[in-house]
């Protein structure tokens, strides 16, 4: 697996990355458990940017969940949506709202307004764990 170490290769990754997710949605082959070039390639090139990340950039560690994300979830729980059904929800792409859901990624302050007005979210919670 090739080594990420500079800025511009993490975000020619990750365009890449976006472009096989919108690829791969369109031609219906992301879904759960599907195996297949579009989500090995993915898989791959994600795991080349989580570790650029953990090197270089300050994002958040993967460690215990926080409330808003369980919050998050257990909305997307509750009314029979998946992933990809709550990013377009809430105004992002797929690879976004992945990585903020598993805590590689800060919440902006646009996305958290959405987290309010889209979902009924605590704002209290919301600012607090955001």
């Amino acid at each position: 697996m090739e080594k990420l170490t500079t800025r511009k290769q993490y975000d020619e990754t990750k365009a890449r990355v976006e472009q096989l997710i919108a690829e791969a949605t369109a031609k219906g082959m992301l879904e759960p458990d599907m195996d297949n070039d579009y989500t090995r390639e993915i898989s791959l090139l994600s795991q080349q940017m989580a570790t650029y990340e953990d090197e270089y950039l300050n994002v958040l560690p993967l460690c215990q969940k926080s409330p808003l994300i369980s919050t998050i979830e257990d909305y997307f729980y509750a009314h029979g949506m998946k992933q990809k059904d709550g990013a377009k929800l809430l105004g992002v792409n797929e690879s976004q709202f992945s990585q903020i859901m598993s805590g590689r990624r800060r919440i902006s302050m646009s996305f958290a307004k959405r987290l309010y007005s889209k979902l009924g979210i605590n704002a209290d919670l919301i600012l607090e764990y955001a």
